[in-house]
């Protein structure tokens, strides 16, 4: 994975944790035919967002900025 640093305000930082949150729900409510191979896909996809999730937490916040 290759690193990139980000500066966002701290409204742009919420929506993005909040469109984040969206979408591990939607993960969680996708209701297939269970099969370990789904449930090894969906702990993949949990991985994949709570890595970007940590990423926007520890985004640098800029003041002032517009948004």
């Amino acid at each position: 994975m290759s690193s990139m640093n980000i500066e966002l305000t701290q409204k742009q930082q919420e929506i993005l944790l909040r469109g984040l949150r969206f979408v591990k729900s939607a993960v969680a409510l996708d209701m297939p035919e269970f099969t370990d191979k789904l449930e090894g896909d969906r702990r993949r996809q949990y991985a994949e967002i709570a890595e970007v999730e940590t990423l926007v937490s520890k985004a640098a916040i800029v003041q002032g900025a517009s948004a």
